[in-house]
């Protein structure tokens, strides 16, 4: 599982952001970064990171 919070944490870091705050990691993104990075990534994990985003933007929001 380690490389899926690998994943998260460099797609995190490469987020976009609005006048509200952070935005949530896109399937695009995800996409992007899979075809850049040539990493070989399932469907479960793919929603693995979603899973972590949802939390990670929960987490950021209830600190805004």
């Amino acid at each position: 599982m380690s490389h899926i919070w690998s994943a998260f944490v460099t797609l995190s870091n490469s987020r976009t952001a609005g006048f509200s705050g952070a935005n949530p990691l896109s399937y695009e993104q995800i996409k992007a970064w899979r075809d850049l990075t040539a990493t070989p990534i399932s469907t479960w994990e793919v929603e693995a990171i979603k899973r972590l985003d949802e939390v990670y933007m929960k987490v950021n929001n209830s600190n805004g």
